[in-house]
């Protein structure tokens, strides 16, 4: 109920939906199944917890949506959208992770208000 029905509780639903589906004793299972990071060939994380750390490869996840413009009557290309401060931060950290290569993914976007800012 708690994830149905509190707004604190909606980032919890996958997980409730994950045990529904295939019980508590599958998800133990495939859990100790898991390898230490140092021999595992992806590591998941979220760019809180990748602060400090790096990785020969980063892929960005979808957890930066791309920001609504400030001005709906002003045609898209027309201004840059506006970024918080905070979410502007958990981008850098995100994407200064990489040593060789970089996937933007979740931040490709930030290529096309880039062109804009300098056009």
């Amino acid at each position: 109920d708690y994830t149905a029905y509190d707004p604190a509780g909606r980032d919890l639903q996958p997980f409730v939906d994950l045990v529904d589906t295939h019980g508590p004793d599958a998800i133990l299972d495939a859990v100790s199944q898991l390898a230490e990071e140092t021999h595992a060939d992806v590591t998941v994380s979220t760019a809180h917890k990748a602060k400090g750390r790096e990785w020969p490869a980063v892929r960005i996840g979808k957890d930066f949506p791309q920001p609504k413009d400030t001005d709906p009557g002003a045609p898209a290309a027309s201004q840059p959208p506006e970024v918080s401060d905070l979410d502007a931060r958990l981008a850098y950290v995100a994407v200064t992770r990489a040593r060789n290569r970089l996937d933007l993914g979740g931040l490709a976007w930030t290529a096309s208000a880039q062109q804009v800012e300098g056009e």
